[in-house]
């Protein structure tokens, strides 16, 4: 049996970037629920407010902070404001990310940056401003999230800017994993698939054909719901991954697969 305080996260504070709403939602409520203090960093603070008094309801602390991560002023302030107010920054997930479809040849260059400044520099930016933190306390680990389109080039959508954006999130968490192992600092991955999001349901409504296509290519047949994702943040998050550095877990109903 399991030694459950292996996922114990009892009095770990932990920051999740666009975690009003969502994937970010979801697996924000799943570390509380293991007794994680959480702070709500999203560029709606609106929502991020009424998530965080969700939380709070769980019994355990939670704030909610207006940040765009493609501010660095942004990522120093609000990871200053976690650790003065809950003490510390033990856990950072790299939640907050877009994905547009449009086919590069006619894809602007300011709808390419935007992807890549929202995706790829807020994880930077999010990381470097945690790093300080974490490497005085000699602990912290990092979560990003990656996807299975920056393994797997998607069909039969056209976003080769996601798709690179994704793949450059999966290096910078090998790349950090292996510069801050001496710091005491983990950085892993998460990379879903296709998962029930808002505007996932929205295409689904508009265009059933197309979802059905989708569909036809994972092999579970269905696509995620958010809730499937808890298991695996509490895992990583927690002493049940210590000796994990640098990986990249899918999960994505057996798409990258084929």
């Amino acid at each position: 049996m399991a030694n459950r305080d292996l996922f114990d996260l009892t009095g770990r504070n932990a920051l999740v970037t666009g975690g009003g709403r969502g994937l970010g939602k979801s697996m924000a409520i799943g570390l509380a629920q293991y007794g994680a203090n959480i702070a709500i960093v999203d560029i709606d603070l609106e929502t991020a407010q009424s998530t965080a008094e969700e939380i709070r309801a769980l019994g355990v602390q939670s704030i909610a902070l207006r940040g765009d991560v493609r501010s660095e002023e942004d990522a120093q302030r609000t990871v200053g404001e976690v650790c003065e107010t809950l003490g510390s920054l033990d856990i950072l997930l790299n939640n907050a990310g877009i994905a547009t479809v449009e086919a590069a040849e006619t894809l602007s260059l300011d709808d390419f940056k935007r992807v890549y400044d929202i995706d790829v520099t807020g994880v930077f930016i999010f990381s470097k401003a945690a790093f300080g933190p974490m490497a005085r306390q000699g602990r912290g680990n990092i979560i990003n999230m990656a996807s299975m389109a920056g393994i797997s080039a998607l069909d039969p959508q056209k976003h080769m800017h996601y798709n690179s954006a994704k793949a450059a999130v999966i290096m910078i968490t090998k790349s950090l994993a292996a510069e801050w192992a001496s710091a005491g600092i983990r950085v892993n991955a998460l990379a879903p698939g296709y998962m029930i999001t808002p505007p996932v349901i929205e295409m689904r409504a508009e265009d059933p054909e197309r979802w059905e296509h989708w569909m036809s290519r994972v092999p579970m047949g269905r696509a995620g719901e958010p809730p499937e994702l808890q298991g695996a943040i509490i895992y990583l998050a927690s002493d049940a991954s210590s000796y994990m550095t640098g990986n990249i877990m899918v999960i994505d109903g057996g798409y990258t697969c084929l």
